[in-house]
């Protein structure tokens, strides 16, 4: 079975720099106070989230491939509020999604899922704007592609998709790692 897992900040939904940055020394960050239900209210990136409807419909009754998304969230008193608020995103954003295609954690992304599949393999493919992710997931055998955004850059040690590409494009591109065609990525 292959697997693709989105991350949400950043690769589906706009990352807002200032919801993780104090304006001030003293100033708590957005993310972190009680209430702000940040996470609620992101910005979908279009082409992104129009590429992974796309994938959602095309997959949903195929047993072999699985399209889901892989978020993480900071451990502690906020976890639970995260945890909703994203995935109450989740729902007001794809098309007929689906519990079980919802999966937030607090660990590194490859621990959350090899805890439940053994080990990563090729057939895991991780979708993720951070390199950190990127290369984890791939130490642990794993495929992992990166999403170009606003805010970050090509990185020669992954493919690449572009946020500012069509989201047939996004979808296409994706479809043929699925697939096992010829790559079409940058």
């Amino acid at each position: 079975m292959k697997t693709v897992y989105f991350d949400m900040d950043g690769v589906m939904a706009k990352y807002d720099y200032d919801l993780y940055v104090p304006k001030s020394e003293n100033e708590v960050p957005p993310f972190l106070k009680l209430g702000s239900h940040v996470f609620l209210y992101l910005e979908p990136m279009k082409n992104v989230m129009e590429a992974f409807n796309i994938l959602y419909k095309r997959y949903k009754d195929n047993p072999d491939v699985r399209i889901k998304v892989l978020t993480s969230i900071p451990v502690g008193l906020l976890q639970a509020e995260h945890t909703l608020d994203k995935y109450t995103w989740c729902v007001s954003n794809i098309e007929e999604f689906h519990t079980e295609d919802f999966f937030c954690t607090s660990v590194k992304k490859h621990n959350a899922i090899a805890d439940t599949l053994w080990n990563l393999s090729e057939n895991d493919i991780l979708v993720d704007d951070w390199n950190a992710n990127l290369y984890n997931w791939r130490e642990h055998g794993g495929y992992a592609l990166k999403l170009v955004n606003e805010i970050n850059s090509v990185n020669s040690d992954f493919d690449y998709i572009k946020s500012v590409w069509d989201s047939k494009r996004i979808a296409d591109s994706i479809i043929s790692l699925i697939e096992g065609k010829a790559a079409y990525l940058a």
